[in-house]
């Protein structure tokens, strides 16, 4: 078997496609600022796709990036952002320096300027269920389903990996719709074993290459989150080359889910404009 290759690029373009539709019937100018911490490149370089993205579409976008030792300067430009009439959405690139008090900072956005549900109060209302908007990796993952139309009420889901930005966000959201997750973080013993027996295998651990063949069932959908660059090339969590000969659908880096995070962010954006 090889596996279908979803094209997250061209799935991004159509929803890229209607957000630009919606932008222009808004008939008002919609601004995204972002706020980048640290010379890494592969932080830099996200930002600057959703600054080239939020362009493609009609809308403003400010960045904003700090030395690791300018806490307070961060948290200075993140005030004046959120009360700014003219910000209408605001995200910092995760992850913070550990020295950072990274809650307190991130509690400075307000619920109506959250595009990425990053503040506590914002991520609360995700978890009751009662959010505006929901995690930029969540709304990848609908993308996905919905393109490909699959169905995963009573599927048995593997979610490799439990951080806050993709692996409990989308556990809990795939919980709500009634699918069966086995959440499997670095304390699962024999995490490949109960890999192997779900239907769906989502990896987000941030260790390249992680998911061998050997984690998934013939004809597995495979959704891979990660993203590391070694030299040119671009290595995501599933080994790709042992993955596609075994899973019936699975996402590539790049080109697979990195697209569908960004269109997320900007329909948050609107989504959260349109609400209010």
């Amino acid at each position: 078997m090889t596996a279908e290759i979803v094209d997250g690029k061209a799935i991004a373009d159509v929803v890229m496609t209607g957000l630009a539709e919606q932008l222009s019937a808004l008939g008002e100018p919609l601004r995204l600022a972002a706020l980048c911490v640290g010379d890494d490149v592969g932080l830099r370089s996200f930002v600057k796709l959703k600054q080239k993205a939020a362009q493609s579409i009609g809308a403003e976008f400010s960045s904003y990036f700090f030395d690791a030792n300018d806490e307070d300067g961060a948290r200075q430009t993140l005030q004046y952002l959120v009360g700014d009439e003219g910000v209408h959405g605001i995200f910092v690139e995760l992850p913070l320096p550990v020295s950072w008090n990274s809650a307190a900072l991130l509690s400075l956005i307000p619920a109506q300027k959250d595009v990425d549900v990053l503040s506590p109060h914002t991520q609360k209302m995700f978890y009751e269920n009662h959010g505006a908007v929901v995690p930029s990796s969540v709304l990848a993952l609908k993308y996905v389903l919905h393109a490909h139309e699959i169905a995963i009420r009573d599927m048995r889901i593997a979610m490799v990996g439990a951080g806050e930005l993709v692996g409990k966000p989308v556990a809990h959201w795939l919980a709500q719709q009634g699918a069966r997750v086995d959440i499997i973080d670095i304390n699962t013993p024999h995490p490949s074993e109960i890999s192997r027996q779900a239907e769906m295998v989502i990896a987000a651990t941030g260790t390249p290459g992680l998911v061998t063949d050997e984690w998934i069932r013939e004809g597995a959908i495979v959704i891979d989150y990660g993203f590391a660059k070694k030299g040119t090339a671009y290595f995501g969590d599933v080994d790709f080359a042992s993955a596609h000969k075994k899973a019936g659908l699975l996402t590539p880096v790049p080109g697979g889910m990195g697209p569908l995070v960004v269109s997320a962010v900007l329909e948050n954006l609107i989504v959260l404009v349109t609400h209010i």
